[in-house]
């Protein structure tokens, strides 16, 4: 045995009184970082498995509880940890923050007023060994996650003339009507508007070209307020087509404008959630896939310009003993865009209100034996025909792109037609309103100061008509994608210009149609005689070769003048352009 000083000195089991004192605080140590690891583990898969239930909730607002609850199954949770669902509406508007964009009182970002994302927290304990012997003392809280989600089913939507058969008439009515109002000579061919016309243009690839040739860096919303250079329009859309004829097109067309004639975007287009996303994003997720007609996107851009049409450079045709010419034109305010995109209940499109005046000269009309030359004002208005996407249908299934159907709310507008003066300022832009009292008798013949004629008439109007466009599976349109503008859908009366005027033509013949008076002194009963042959005579030679002139000439000159406008006469034509069915985000 060792003397008590050698134990003094003995260090061979210093350790073990260490261990003894701090046991109790190794085992801590060690038990709180196994349970810390096992809680950020834990912590992480929660998340993942919420991120997941919130995706497969927002697939359909309507079952978010349920789809969530199975979607936590299936990642091996108890469905009990699901603690809430919020549903709400996303606002992708970069002046709010995170939490600001899942609006669940629907006041920020209303739209309209539909679910179209789903908010859930999930929560359960934490697992622990060793720190649970502290109690209340435990650091260690439970596991919580949150996740938001969106699924934004967006359509674009086009109104436009419908008409892709192109004639020469049709082509020459563009260069002329089109070239009139630019203030240029236009010089497209026959295959040169039929690429146009049957091309679309990637609307998120045309905006973010746009941005950058105009030095846009906000939104899309800022970019559409901005009044740009034709030229640069057109450049940013031929960088956007979706085939080689349509850009090359395009690029000829921007050769022979110039920037100096500019086009307002304001009222062009409408944007729907994507007003307040920064410009740059075409290609990220989720991708606006939405088409713009060429044809349409540079017929309508001229037309939002301050280009007119005047007596001094009138288009018309001239034929033997007779002209019809338009003197001028007039559009209504741009109250709805031409283009749409966004989802359905907020999407909608027009086109503007139109009013064309046409001069419609004869010649060689007989009166009291002498032949004399009459020259009629013919006035056609035209309402806005609208559109009002009503539902995009998104199936729940594998093939939402082949499956999907997007309906569209479609009307007409009522069409007048007159002859006789209208009051002054009525060919302004924005055209005020003109109703049948508005229209006066003017005067069309003076002959050797003795006899003279006034006319005034109005046509039976055309009613406009309205119903429910179907397009995808079993519709009467499809869905347009990149690289196929998909096929239009219309609604109308039936109505052309020919039936228009022709009612026209014969309302002459009322008691107020044509005014013909005898001046100077003489004996009542010869006036009336006389009055009452004038008449005659200018009836038979006057509404005659007047009707006639309809069918062969102001009929197709009036619908190919319209036509090159994106305007059908009694038809609203419609097109869906893309349909995007929303795949879910986190958000």
């Amino acid at each position: 045995m060792k003397p008590l000083a050698a134990l003094w000195r003995d260090r061979s089991a210093a350790v073990a009184p260490m261990v003894a004192a701090l046991g109790a605080m190794l085992i801590g140590a060690a038990g709180f970082a196994l349970d810390a690891g096992l809680y950020y583990v834990g912590q992480r898969t929660l998340r993942a498995a919420t991120d997941a239930a919130a995706l497969a909730a927002a697939m359909n607002p309507a079952q978010a509880a349920a789809r969530a609850r199975d979607s936590l199954t299936r990642n091996g949770y108890d469905p009990t940890i699901l603690q809430s669902v919020e549903l709400g509406r996303y606002c992708p508007d970069v002046g709010l923050n995170a939490a600001q964009r899942f609006d669940a009182g629907m006041a920020l970002c209303p739209g309209n007023g539909r679910v179209n994302a789903v908010r859930i927290r999930t929560g359960q304990p934490a697992r622990r060994f060793l720190m649970q012997v502290l109690g209340p003392a435990n650091p260690l809280p439970d596991l919580a996650a949150s996740a938001t989600a969106a699924r934004i089913d967006e359509a674009g939507v086009g109104i436009t003339s419908g008409i892709l058969t192109v004639t020469n008439a049709l082509v020459n009515s563009v260069n002329d009507l089109l070239g009139a109002l630019l203030g240029v000579k236009l010089r497209l061919s026959t295959a040169d508007v039929e690429a146009l016309m049957a091309s679309n243009i990637d609307a998120g690839l045309f905006f973010d070209a746009l941005a950058q040739r105009v030095g846009e860096s906000g939104t899309y919303g800022a970019l559409t307020s901005r009044t740009v250079g034709l030229q640069d329009l057109l450049h940013a859309a031929a960088s956007a087509a979706d085939n080689s004829a349509t850009a090359a097109t395009l690029t000829l067309l921007a050769g022979q404008v110039s920037n100096g004639y500019a086009v307002p975007l304001r009222g062009l287009f409408g944007l729907g959630v994507w007003k307040n996303m920064p410009v740059g994003g075409a290609n990220e997720a989720p991708a606006l896939r939405a088409g713009i007609n060429a044809y349409q996107l540079f017929s309508f851009a001229v037309q939002a310009g301050n280009g007119s049409v005047d007596l001094s450079n009138a288009i018309g045709t001239v034929a033997p003993g007779s002209s019809v010419k338009l003197a001028a034109l007039a559009t209504g305010p741009m109250d709805r865009p031409r283009f749409s995109f966004g989802p359905a209940g907020e999407t909608s499109v027009a086109t503007s209100a139109l009013r064309l005046q046409l001069q419609v000269g004869l010649t060689n009309i007989a009166l009291l034996n002498n032949l004399v030359s009459i020259n009629l004002p013919v006035t056609i208005d035209i309402a806005a025909a609208q559109g009002q996407l009503s539902a995009i249908d998104c199936p729940d299934t594998a093939e939402q792109a082949r499956d999907t159907r997007v309906t569209v709310q479609a009307n007409t507008g009522l069409v007048n037609a007159y002859i006789g003066s209208v009051p002054a300022g009525a060919m302004t832009r924005p055209m005020p309103a003109l109703s049948a009292a508005d229209v006066q008798s003017t005067r069309i013949v003076s002959l050797l100061g003795i006899v003279t004629v006034d006319s005034r008439a109005v046509a039976q109007p055309v009613m406009g008509n309205s119903g429910a466009l179907l397009f995808g599976p079993g519709g009467q349109g499809s869905i347009g994608r990149p690289g196929s503008p998909g096929t239009s859908a219309s609604i109308g009366n039936g109505s052309l210009v020919g039936p228009l005027l022709t009612s026209l033509v014969g309302s002459l013949a009322a008691s107020d149609g044509l005014q013909v008076q005898l001046l100077g002194l003489c004996i009542p009963i010869v006036c009336e005689t006389t009055t009452a042959l004038a008449r005659s005579q200018l009836l038979n030679g006057l509404v005659n070769p007047l009707a006639a002139l309809v069918g062969t000439t102001i009929d197709p000159l009036v619908t190919n003048l319209l036509a090159a406008l994106g305007i059908q006469l009694g038809h609203a034509t419609l097109w869906v352009t893309g349909a995007r069915c929303g795949v879910p985000v986190l958000v």
